[in-house]
């Protein structure tokens, strides 16, 4: 899966980019019972290049506009889900999974936590931290 770690579009984006994330916020497709766990395949041998874990919310910038694939972005102001990504050190991170509510990523970050003992970072707003207010 593709994540980039970027905001949702502006208000002033160029008109192709603001329609893909406009159609992407009309479809709410993802299942509140996503639990995506990945994160021994992409720290396992690695864990000297993290030093944290974030929680954000993700939106499929090709939902709903007829492409196939995915394309997610982080986007904490409209979310359609929720992802769990590690932060390197140097900076900019990978996503280790993909949750369908803010609750089942927060205790997959928190498993990490514990396990890796770096923190967590919750970027996501409170507003978004139950799933009924996904679009």
């Amino acid at each position: 899966m593709n994540h980039f770690l970027q905001l949702a579009a502006p208000d002033n984006a160029p008109a192709d980019v603001a329609s893909i994330a406009q159609a992407a916020s009309l479809d709410r497709s993802i299942a509140d019972d996503l639990n995506d766990r990945y994160a021994d395949s992409i720290l396992l041998g690695c864990e000297c290049l993290y030093d944290a874990f974030e929680v954000q919310g993700v939106r499929d910038l090709l939902a709903g506009t007829g492409t196939s694939g995915t394309q997610f972005e982080v986007d904490n102001v409209n979310p359609q889900q929720f992802s769990v990504y590690a932060h390197y050190i140097e900076g900019g991170a990978d996503a280790v999974g993909d949750f369908g509510t803010y609750a089942l990523a927060m205790q997959y970050a928190r498993e990490l936590s514990r396990q890796y003992g770096w923190p967590v970072r919750d970027y996501v707003l409170d507003e978004y931290k139950t799933s009924a207010k996904l679009q």
